[in-house]
């Protein structure tokens, strides 16, 4: 999560150089940001590193389609969505499905509260986007926005990575584990976070994590194939009734018949 983050932040303060932007003065701005530090990246990025000691990829991926169905939930706890009945009866749908996910992995070791771990990063995220959207994002650029955040998170990770025990020589990761760490702080985090906010300002937080029903998508072909992972048919059977009922959460009602 360190590294990640130190590569993502390093990466967005000089795009937003280049692009002769600046950091926030306002001292409430960067309040804000740091809680979306905390609960949008350092906290949940923490707890899905640690669930995939446990469960494989494509799991994870799996778990982490309930993004779309927690960004509804917290939004709508707080006022900003308003529930429907056709909304209530999509997110009891996700939730079955994790459970028909959750049900075929009991018996596996430590696999339970990983999964568990997993939706509540989910409900991290979820807080994030829609706190963003109601503090932030209406009136703070998408990459200073970004570029602020990581950095934050940045900060707040290093001291702890560095209490939570003996930091590994560069040397003996390999470049295969170097490479993948510079291209998740890269691509997985400094340009993914600000296309994120781009989308947040202008589509809302909602529609924003409908981007997540190709996380699992990814993340299932990419376990097969690059780690030979393999998943049985509730795997897939959970992932569809979780994505139906994102898509039934957030179907928009058809408009009354014109007179």
């Amino acid at each position: 999560v360190a590294v990640r983050t130190t590569i993502g932040g390093i990466i967005l303060l000089v795009i937003l150089h280049a692009r002769g932007g600046r950091l926030p003065t306002d001292r409430t701005v960067w309040a804000h940001l740091f809680v979306l530090a905390t609960i949008g990246n350092a906290v949940p990025w923490a707890l899905v590193a640690w669930a995939q000691q446990t469960i494989p990829s494509g799991l994870a991926a799996v778990v982490n389609s309930l993004v779309p169905a927690s960004t509804l939930a917290v939004a709508a706890a707080v006022g900003v969505e308003r529930l429907t009945l056709r909304r209530v009866a999509g997110l009891a749908l996700a939730v079955v499905g994790t459970l028909i996910v959750v049900g075929g992995e009991v018996g596996a070791p430590g696999r339970l509260l990983s999964i568990v771990i997993l939706a509540g990063a989910t409900v991290l995220y979820g807080a994030a986007t829609v706190y963003a959207k109601r503090f932030v994002s209406d009136h703070v650029r998408p990459l200073t926005i970004a570029a602020g955040q990581v950095m934050l998170a940045a900060l707040a990770s290093i001291p702890v990575a560095w209490l939570a025990g003996p930091t590994p020589r560069w040397a003996a990761l390999g470049p295969p584990v170097i490479v993948s760490m510079l291209l998740l702080g890269a691509f997985g985090t400094g340009i993914a976070f600000l296309l994120y906010y781009s989308l947040i300002g202008r589509v809302g937080p909602t529609n924003t994590t409908m981007v997540t029903y190709l996380i699992p998508v990814v993340g299932l072909a990419a376990g097969a194939l690059l780690l030979d992972e393999r998943f049985g048919i509730h795997v897939l059977a959970g992932l569809g009734v979780i994505v139906g009922g994102i898509w039934l959460a957030q179907r928009t009602a058809a408009p009354p018949p014109a007179p």
